[in-house]
């Protein structure tokens, strides 16, 4: 029987350079895709078109019913029609799901580890100008999450007016990432005056310890009162902690009072050699991988005794997010020489890319200091449009298992080939000029046993804490994810 569907208002029907047939979901803030043939199945759900299920190929009829399964359509009654906003429209680029945004390069923090010298301000702070000019690049290249950070972004003092430029361009705020010195009531009702609820990622760096990398007495004290305030206000918040020679004894202690203040993920690692903690008054501080490895093998079996407080990501040597059957060694990412030419090195850049304070589109936000960010575009010299369809960074993000395995010199030959797909590429940045280099941290890794070492510490402790704390039903452990996006 003949009927019409309509899209429930929710969706639009939206593409990008050479992903033509999305459907966009303006709650989630995220495209899906469909082949062509069901998506022109898809354009006719429009309160217009008559469309018999019955006589439709196996393939369309069960696509229409998944569909109404997952309420994107309905039948059409006598007064629908497609809104406005829902009819089709392609964006000049391509899809990204995500743009990790730094506003400002300034700092009101003097922290010693910083990468990118906000201390210094380095990377300076845009003009008010140049954030509208971004942000209209932004919605016109279809990007409609953002995940903001600095230097630190609560210093502006058109922080609001962004938020602001945001709204107006249905540009949504997921995440904020700050040091919390400034993250009060105030701060909290503007947001949720705007309709936005973003997580927060904050940093800490150790109980007793904040203090000293931060640069600013008082920094531990207001962290922990942002941390009390956003737990209270029902904010997500997630942590990143730099472990360095004197806050390593704190990691057990400090993540379990982030977990009385209802963080949620926790990422321990070291700082990279960059910036401030390039300096030589710093480097004593600095853990060799060996002694990180030691630190994290010992504090594995605490953190299951600990009933996993939180999700964790340390370094890539461990993972787990509580009440999933099994943890993860994100380090040990198998790839065999069939998969390799369409396995990308890093599953990250696929939806996301950074914009510095300077207007430099990189990959991740460690690159923007590295001296190899000369190889990306600007958004002085170019549209975003433009970098988005056919740049530098376009070939730097598709960059595959294959090229690193055949641009390294080292992968080809080393017996642990199968085992990882790379690493990570700033990783091989910051150990060369090369972007399909060697990661160093990956391969001493291997070579030196540290998984083996890892699956010691870890599996008795897990296999106890399952008995008190038996796995849900489904979970899956690539769901820890999320705690990737936190920032050094």
């Amino acid at each position: 029987m003949k009927m019409k569907y309509m899209i429930d208002p929710r969706y639009r029907l939206r593409g990008w350079h050479k992903l033509p047939t999305g459907l966009y979901d303006a709650q989630k803030h995220e495209a899906q895709f469909f082949a062509p043939d069901l998506y022109k199945l898809l354009l006719k759900c429009d309160a217009a078109h008559d469309i018999d299920p019955d006589t439709l190929p196996e393939k369309q009829r069960k696509f229409l019913e998944k569909l109404q399964a997952e309420h994107i359509i309905h039948p059409a009654g006598w007064l629908d029609f497609l809104l406005p906003e829902q009819r089709y429209k392609a964006y000049p680029a391509r899809y990204r799901q995500d743009a990790h945004w730094s506003i400002t390069g300034e700092c009101n923090l003097r922290c010693r580890h910083c990468f990118m010298s906000a201390p210094s301000g380095k990377h300076g702070n845009p003009s008010h100008e140049e954030i509208l000019r971004i942000a209209d690049m932004l919605a016109e290249c279809g990007v409609f999450r953002v995940g903001i950070t600095g230097g630190e972004p609560l210093i502006r003092s058109d922080f609001t007016q962004i938020l602001d430029a945001l709204k107006e361009r249905e540009i949504a705020l997921t995440i904020l990432y700050t040091n919390g010195w400034l993250v009060d009531e105030k701060l909290l009702d503007t947001l949720e005056e705007r309709g936005m609820h973003p997580s927060f990622q904050l940093s800490f760096d150790g109980v007793g310890w904040h203090d000293f990398l931060r640069g600013i007495p008082g920094a531990e004290e207001r962290t922990l009162k942002a941390l009390r305030l956003l737990n209270e206000r029902g904010y997500k918040t997630s942590v990143s902690m730099c472990v360095h020679r004197k806050n390593a004894h704190t990691i057990r202690e400090s993540i379990n009072l982030l977990a009385s203040l209802g963080v949620t993920a926790v990422k321990c690692g070291s700082m990279m050699n960059l910036g401030e903690w390039a300096k030589d008054d710093v480097k004593d501080l600095q853990l060799s991988r060996a002694e990180e490895q030691a630190i994290f093998e010992a504090y594995i079996p605490q953190y299951f005794e600990d009933d996993a407080p939180v999700s964790i990501m340390l370094s890539g040597a461990f993972m787990y997010t509580p009440g999933e059957d099994r943890w993860v060694i994100y380090n040990e990412r198998k790839c065999d020489e069939k998969d390799e030419a369409e396995a990308l090195s890093c599953g990250v850049l696929a939806h996301s890319f950074h914009i510095s304070a300077e207007g430099l589109v990189c990959p991740c936000m460690g690159m923007a200091d590295c001296d190899f960010a000369e190889h990306f575009p600007t958004l002085k010299s170019m549209t975003l449009s433009e970098i988005l369809t056919d740049s530098e960074l376009i070939r730097y993000e598709y960059t595959t298992v294959r090229d690193v395995r055949d641009g390294s010199g080292k992968c080809r030959t080393c017996r642990f080939v199968d085992r990882c797909a790379g690493g990570c590429r700033n990783a091989a940045l910051m150990a060369g000029d090369n972007y399909y280099g060697v990661d160093p941290d990956l391969c001493a890794f291997f070579e030196n046993g540290w998984d083996q070492r890892i699956r010691d510490a870890a599996q008795p402790a897990f296999e106890a804490y399952l008995k008190r704390n038996p796995p849900v039903k489904g979970n899956q452990a690539d769901k820890g994810s999320s705690i990737l996006e936190a920032p050094c």
